[in-house]
């Protein structure tokens, strides 16, 4: 169980007029007179980078931005190198990511010197330090960062070993995905190149939503010993079954020595500001 894979295979994909996707994380959406890459993630860049540089060639724009959804390593560890190929670029992002951005974006913004319509969107939840943002690019596309993670298609068949997201801040994911459900949604990308188009994006933004809730109701009805991490391996193993998970997926997920099992490192997170919330 190991998420839903690519939405597409490997190579440049037009997800839409003067947008693509590449074989990495990485993305590029055609601006007026420069292209700009969203997360240049932390794929081989001789693949990634011979892609853009194609896309310039066949636009005949360089690019001058790099967007980036979020901070953590797998969406920027070619950052540097995407500046060392283009040393005038400009990076978008939030401060709290500690990048150095060029546009430091802290709430909702145009980006109409990236691209006519373009804007980034703040939406904090995810990421331990709340620098997430999505980008919008009309007539109706959404970056979304790894702000929409479903788990599964369905509720009851999840297609990963955990239940519900990675995140720090449950108040804030909430709003923020609130805030995505009610945008004209055509193509919804992640960050991990899952690609769902119009009711499906909408159905896996409203299915994120549905997980924090639920954990949410499981540790606010607890009512055994007052221990947070023993409540949230068992209100994990109670979403696992209402999910559909296989229990030797999820005890692989939960063992390891106290604070390295991928349970503590990635799940518990989640739990304890549930925990917290029903205090």
């Amino acid at each position: 169980m190991n998420g839903p894979g690519p939405s597409v295979g490997p190579g440049l994909h037009r997800l839409g007029p003067g947008v693509w996707i590449t074989s990495g994380r990485a993305a590029v959406v055609e601006g007026r007179d420069r292209l700009a890459v969203v997360d240049p993630g932390d794929e081989p860049w001789d693949i990634v980078g011979e892609e853009v540089r194609r896309l310039e060639r066949d636009t005949g724009k360089p690019v001058g931005w790099v967007l980036v959804t979020h901070s953590h390593p797998d969406h920027v560890a070619n950052l540097a190198v995407a500046r060392r190929m283009r040393p005038d670029v400009r990076v978008v992002a939030h401060p709290a990511g500690g990048l150095g951005p060029d546009l430091a974006v802290t709430e909702d913004r145009a980006l109409d010197e990236v691209g006519p319509g373009v804007r980034a969107l703040a939406t904090p939840g995810h990421s331990d330090r709340g620098d997430d943002l999505s980008f919008w690019v009309p007539p109706g596309i959404l970056f979304s960062g790894d702000l929409v993670q479903p788990k599964g298609e369905t509720w009851e068949r999840a297609f990963y070993p955990s239940p519900y997201p990675y995140f720090r801040d449950g108040d804030a994911y909430l709003d923020s995905l609130a805030r995505l459900e009610a945008l004209p949604l055509e193509v919804l990308v992640t960050g991990h190149r899952e690609i769902r188009v119009g009711d499906r994006g909408r159905a896996w933004i409203r299915l994120t939503r549905r997980a924090i809730e639920r954990l949410f109701e499981e540790a606010a009805r607890w009512e055994g010993p007052p221990d947070p991490v023993a409540a949230g391996r068992e209100v994990f193993r109670r979403l696992c079954r209402e999910r559909g998970i296989p229990s030797e997926a999820v005890e692989r997920r939960l063992a390891g020595a106290p604070g390295e099992s991928p349970f503590e490192r990635f799940d518990l997170p989640g739990f304890l500001w549930a925990w917290r919330r029903r205090l």
